[in-house]
C-alpha cells in the first residue's frame, strides 16, 4: 500500500470523528459535564467573604 493511501485514509477516519462529534453535539456535551463539575467544586469551598 502505498504512502498517500495511509494518509488518505488517516485523514478520512479524522474527519469522521470530528464529524459524528459535530453531530450529536458531543463537544458541547463534554463541556457542559466539566462546567457543571467546575461550578460543584467552587461552591463546595469555603470562601471568607470581607466587606
Amino acid at each position: 500500500m502505498e504512502w498517500y493511501w495511509i494518509i488518505l485514509i488517516i485523514l478520512a477516519a479524522l474527519f469522521a470523528l470530528t464529524f459524528t462529534a459535530y453531530m450529536t453535539n458531543a463537544d458541547m456535551k463534554l463541556v457542559e459535564k466539566l462546567y457543571d463539575s467546575l461550578i460543584r467544586y467552587h461552591d463546595s469551598k469555603d470562601v471568607e467573604e470581607k466587606i
